[in-house]
């Protein structure tokens, strides 16, 4: 799909290489400095995630409270804008290599990123984005603001909360990927179709209507999931990945660190991982598509 999708923000010239919360192996995540890096470093994408402040503004933040990342405590809800950008972001992530376990980060002005913020100062970098909080106001906030930052070609938006991206879709032309709801009912079809279609040819360019296999079109563009949920294995062979491209949909793995898996994943025909490496991601997809 990275070769052909009529998707705009799903399409390269190799796989995406998606940098996980910015380059958040190595620097606080989330961070302007993370996200600076992940660019620095050429990536494709990178992934973040999206809570909504007292004020309504939509900041790059992960956990339902600050406890966790930052000097501060609370939930992220409770804090204003202006509140929350006095916190430490960079307080808590320990270090690495020889400075690990030294709290490198601390008092150096790692603050948490807005919405606007990142957008503006990376205005060609493509973004995903994934919806965290179940506020009901935050879809129509985000369609609102990436149609107000001209943002809306290199977004994709996402969300563990399905009726998050019903809402954010009523609102928004953005490209989503799958809910939780949507993959497992993606998932359940398509085991079915393949085993009652054995002898098929799988072709990257063969086509399947939606409708055939899924029973109806469907509103997203790609499945973006972990190779395993807890004791369920999402996909188990290529032949996931290939009727997934027959059918249109881009399939994303996350979170994908270890080297031997991402050749795997990449020799099955995945269509981006996201990873806190994304320098070692970077390496090994430019290894595996250079140009001979």
């Amino acid at each position: 799909m990275w070769k052909c999708s009529p998707v705009s923000f799903l399409k390269g010239d190799k796989p995406l290489v998606m940098a996980h919360r910015g380059d958040s192996a190595n620097v606080p995540e989330n961070t302007l400095q993370a996200y600076q890096d992940a660019f620095d470093l050429k990536v494709d994408v990178i992934e973040t995630d999206l809570r909504i402040t007292k004020d309504d503004n939509i900041i790059f933040f992960h956990d339902r409270s600050v406890n966790r990342t930052t000097d501060g405590r609370g939930a992220v809800k409770s804090f204003t804008l202006k509140q929350i950008k006095k916190l430490d972001q960079g307080y808590n992530f320990k270090g690495v290599g020889e400075l690990k376990d030294t709290y490198p980060f601390r008092e150096r002005g790692f603050q948490i990123q807005s919405l606007e913020e990142i957008l503006n100062r990376f205005p060609k970098m493509r973004f995903n984005m994934d919806i965290k909080d179940r506020n009901p106001r935050v879809p129509g906030v985000l369609a609102h603001k990436l149609k107000e930052l001209d943002a809306e070609d290199r977004v994709m938006i996402g969300s563990f909360h399905d009726k998050q991206l019903y809402r954010f879709r009523l609102q928004s032309a953005v490209p989503t990927s799958a809910g939780p709801l949507e993959v497992w009912h993606f998932r359940q079809k398509i085991r079915k179709w393949i085993i009652d279609n054995p002898n098929v040819h799988y072709s990257v360019d063969a086509c399947l209507e939606q409708e055939e296999v899924l029973g109806e079109p469907v509103p997203y563009f790609a499945l973006q999931i972990p190779e395993k949920f807890f004791f369920l294995k999402i996909f188990q062979s290529p032949r996931f990945f290939e009727v997934a491209h027959m059918l249109g949909i881009a399939i994303h793995v996350w979170t994908v660190n270890d080297p031997g898996h991402m050749f795997r994943l990449l020799d099955w025909g995945v269509d981006g991982i996201f990873s806190d490496k994304p320098k070692l991601l970077q390496e090994i997809v430019e290894f595996k598509f250079r140009k001979k």
